[in-house]
């Protein structure tokens, strides 16, 4: 009988439901590229093999919350490992760069030279621009740091990057698809020119600041430097906020194109392949967090019965009424707790010494946030928000830092928002809230035009 193994794709999902077994096969799968890019960074194995490690755990711990982003219905598996490779990557490669400052030491411009120089898969890029490409993907370091080390003026470097994106992701269509039909697979029919560029029939020139490029309409260059990842935290997040500023189409376009250029850069830099020691997969095991282990077990113990005494029999019904007590006294406590929650969330925030407001507008509604940093709350509050239809919410969602995940924080009607207020704890752990209009059940991912765009950092 013929058995099917998994794929990529199959072992995340797996991986997201707090299967260890899986993960551990996923690791099997990816490991040698992950330590292959992070050794390229890191010549000290000790930082390639931590900054793996934190990659790996970053992994599972996002796993529950990866969605793709387009038709999965009409994409087939070896389409879904692809994305699912390519997402793995990405972590590993922004992992790697936010480990730069405390490793011993990391590759220079002389090794990204000699790396790229040996891939075939560069070969339709002039040297400069795969050396650029390189010490970006490979080297972990944004457009800025680039342009130092390589002394290139930064809207040159700008520039180079993407033409190099652009021109390498054709030669990795053409490479694909001779072999592949692009029909079961939505990424391979994406545009990465033509209707995204900028209109008016001649490109404005790049700048050195991310803002001024935006105004002068180069947001669709800059998610393409975004989607390289060559951005700093600031720069990506302005990014990504004129991306979802966009029609729902075109913000789709924009999100196809970033993960058609993950994809090949996955690609392109494959052959920077090493494999980590044996050992390395069990100390990544051990830091993930505790597996739910069931009680499932549980149902396959023989039944059987024990005869009490008459002072045990007693024994037991005392106790059950002290235990029953307890549990209804519990309750009680519970149920306080939770209806003055938001009390004391409103009250924590507005008695902390560094409360702060932000106030915006949504659609002619006024919307307030009000933050602690130090008591790690927020609470946003709601005057004149519109009604919507009757299929639709507002759905309030969180983000993390650039590459990391989503967190949506409910939906709510208009009256929903205008009789209460969204609050939630761990604001520290989140740079942006945004506020979207979404179907009734609610959305994995934003898929509209924000209508909040909110920063939670100051």
């Amino acid at each position: 009988m013929e058995t099917h193994t998994p794929g990529p794709a199959q072992l995340l999902f797996q991986s997201g439901d707090n299967d260890s077994a899986a993960f551990a096969a996923l690791y099997d799968l990816t490991s040698p590229q992950v330590f292959g890019m992070l050794t390229a960074l890191f010549p000290a194995e000790d930082d390639a093999l931590q900054a793996t490690t934190d990659a790996y755990v970053t992994l599972w711990r996002q796993a529950p919350h990866f969605t793709f982003d387009f038709n999965v219905d009409h994409a087939d598996e070896l389409a879904r490992d692809r994305t699912v490779v390519a997402w793995i990557n990405s972590i590993a490669q922004q992992t790697g760069r936010y480990h730069r400052p405390d490793a011993t030491s990391e590759g220079d411009v002389d090794r990204m030279r000699a790396i790229a120089a040996r891939l075939s898969e560069l070969e339709p890029l002039t040297q400069a621009q795969a050396l650029a490409l390189t010490t970006v993907w490979l080297g972990g370091r944004t457009v800025e740091e680039a342009a130092v080390e390589l002394d290139v003026a930064l809207p040159t470097l700008k520039s180079r990057l993407r033409d190099a994106a652009v021109r390498l992701t054709r030669h990795y269509l053409s490479e694909i698809t001779g072999s592949t039909s692009a029909d079961s697979d939505p990424l391979l029919a994406t545009r990465v020119t033509g209707t995204l560029s900028s209109s008016g029939g001649q490109t404005a020139a790049f700048s050195d600041d991310v803002e001024t490029d935006l105004h002068v309409g180069l947001g669709t260059e800059l998610a393409t430097l975004n989607a390289l990842q060559a951005l700093d935290d600031d720069n990506a997040v302005a990014v990504e906020a004129w991306i979802n500023r966009q029609d729902r189409e075109i913000a789709a376009q924009l999100r196809a194109r970033t993960a058609l250029f993950q994809r090949m850069l996955t690609w392109a830099y494959r052959r920077v392949a090493a494999h980590p020691p044996a050992n390395l997969l069990d100390s990544v095991l051990e830091q993930l967090p505790e597996q739910n282990v069931g009680i499932g077990f549980i149902e396959t113990v023989d039944e059987y019965e024990v005869e009490e005494d008459p002072d045990q029999q007693r024994r037991s019904r005392a106790m059950f009424i002290v235990v029953g007590a307890v549990l209804i006294i519990a309750v009680i406590v519970a149920v306080i707790f939770l209806n003055t929650g938001d009390q004391r969330i409103r009250s924590a925030v507005d008695n902390a010494d560094d409360q702060t407001s932000v106030s915006a507008t949504m659609d002619g509604a006024s919307v307030t946030g009000h933050f602690s940093t130090e008591e790690d709350v927020a609470y946003l509050s709601f005057s004149d928000v519109t009604e919507l239809e009757e299929d639709q919410r507002y759905q309030v969602w969180l983000f993390e830092e650039p590459g990391g995940s989503v967190v949506s924080v409910g939906t709510y009607t208009a009256q929903q928002l205008e009789n209460g207020e969204v609050q939630f704890r761990g604001v520290n752990n989140y740079e942006l809230l945004w506020i979207t209009v979404e179907p009734e059940t609610g959305s994995e991912t934003p898929s509209s035009t924000a209508l909040v765009e909110m920063p939670l950092e100051q």
